[in-house]
């Protein structure tokens, strides 16, 4: 039996800037949802204030 060795997944998030590289390997879901629970409604109430 040949056991191939697995590849890491790919990251979600690389950033370089210059020496800085920041690098997020998985989607944090609690705060994806607040972000998407607060910015919804400001985004619908900045659309239907125009």
């Amino acid at each position: 039996m040949n056991a191939q060795p697995t590849r890491p997944a790919p990251p979600f998030f690389e950033l370089r800037i210059g020496s800085m590289h920041m690098t997020i390997q998985r989607v944090p879901y609690r705060l994806l949802t607040l972000t998407a629970a607060i910015t919804g409604p400001l985004a619908g109430a900045t659309w239907l204030a125009r």
